[in-house]
């Protein structure tokens, strides 16, 4: 053994050579130890298996022998693990390389959150779709291309045409509870004449009957063929939530004209699916090859689509609802609570009215894209 230095002190520390010095001049000898460390764990369970594997093939070696070498591997790859393990490899693993695997894990779940937030805006905007592309063809970035030409569909041809039959008793039994004597003025509405005055109800039960059993019928059609409509879940819950509405004035028979004017929306209704029934080939007005009379035939339904739409869904609509929370709130006056029979009629009434503006923006912006830049409507 070599003597200790003179008084007994430790040998001083030789200098930090350029293997032992970090970035910056910092010493690094810690970290070269964990890599000696970790070295030697590895060589140890190296070693520790050829013994273990040597005592298996010597049929002489003892079975005590043999356990004990078995457990010198498992206590090796323990200590490996462990060095493997320690804080300064993970600290030095969280500087290079867990940055950059965690920073791929971020992208990924962006992109991951990204792509689901698409599918689902898809799914949604498809769920939601607008009822102008039930009659009408659109392309992806939402132009009006024309007529929508209908393909092979026998039950909803067969649904349209009893529309087109079960409205018009619905639509005449309804005017026929109203009493107008000036159609420039719109029976009196644009001089100032309220819907309540002109709203006689003669007919009232006749109508409502007629009205209950139309939908009661149609709700059974699309049970039993929901192949006759494009979204039958959504027409199924308007029918529903229109049968509950129209219990209102059935209860309340003073607010028939309620029913009666809501119900005037299905004259464009029936110009609407009048469209489709009456141009299932898709064919526009006046074209080579349409012969002229079809064409005057769409021309007439057409334009009285549009003005009924304008002039039901746009203005009517809106106004009747200025009645509606008007007798809302007389009856709310009358029996001191604003929770009455009529509570929920303004606010189905708003519904409505977003609905046709929805519908409404819908058909202007389709149309607008479809005749393409500097046309117009």
């Amino acid at each position: 053994l070599k003597p200790s230095p003179p008084g007994g002190g430790a040998k001083p520390a030789a200098a930090p050579t350029a293997r032992g010095m970090g970035r910056d001049g910092m010493n690094s000898t810690p970290r070269y130890q964990d890599d000696e460390m970790v070295e030697a764990a590895r060589r140890s369970v190296a070693a520790a298996e050829e013994a273990s594997q040597a005592a298996e093939t010597d049929p002489a070696t003892p079975e005590a022998v043999r356990k004990l070498t078995l457990r010198v591997v498992q206590e090796a790859m323990a200590v490996l693990v462990f060095a493997e393990s320690s804080p300064r490899n993970r600290r030095r693993q969280s500087v290079g390389e867990f940055t950059s695997l965690l920073g791929e894990e971020l992208k990924e779940a962006a992109e991951e959150s990204f792509n689901e937030g698409k599918r689902y805006a898809e799914r949604t905007l498809r769920q939601a779709k607008s009822l102008i592309e039930d009659h009408f063809q659109i392309d992806e970035a939402f132009r009006m291309l024309g007529p929508l030409r209908q393909d092979s569909n026998l039950a909803r041809d067969v649904h349209d045409w009893f529309n087109l039959v079960a409205l018009v008793p619905v639509i005449i039994l309804n005017f026929s509870n109203w009493s107008c004597s000036d159609l420039r003025t719109v029976c009196g509405i644009l001089g100032g004449v309220s819907v309540t005055e002109i709203w006689h109800g003669e007919a009232f039960l006749l109508f409502w009957w007629t009205t209950l059993a139309y939908f009661v019928l149609d709700i059974l059609w699309m049970l039993i063929l929901p192949q006759c409509v494009k979204s039958p879940k959504v027409i199924l819950q308007h029918h529903f939530a229109t049968i509950g509405y129209i219990i209102v004035p059935y209860i309340r028979p003073r607010y028939g004209y309620l029913m009666g004017s809501c119900m005037i929306v299905e004259v464009n209704t029936w110009f609407l699916i009048a469209r489709r029934s009456f141009n299932k080939k898709g064919d526009k007005m006046f074209q080579p090859g349409v012969p002229l009379l079809k064409s005057l035939r769409l021309l007439a339904v057409s334009s009285c689509f549009y003005m009924s739409w304008f002039a039901i869904r746009l203005f009517f609509y809106p106004y009747l609802l200025i009645v509606i929370v008007q007798e809302w709130l007389k009856l709310s006056n009358e029996i001191g609570s604003l929770i009455n029979i009529m509570t929920i009629t303004p606010f189905m009434q708003l519904i409505f009215i977003f609905l046709n503006i929805k519908w409404t923006i819908d058909l202007i912006r389709s149309k607008l894209k479809g005749r393409g830049p500097g046309k117009g409507l």
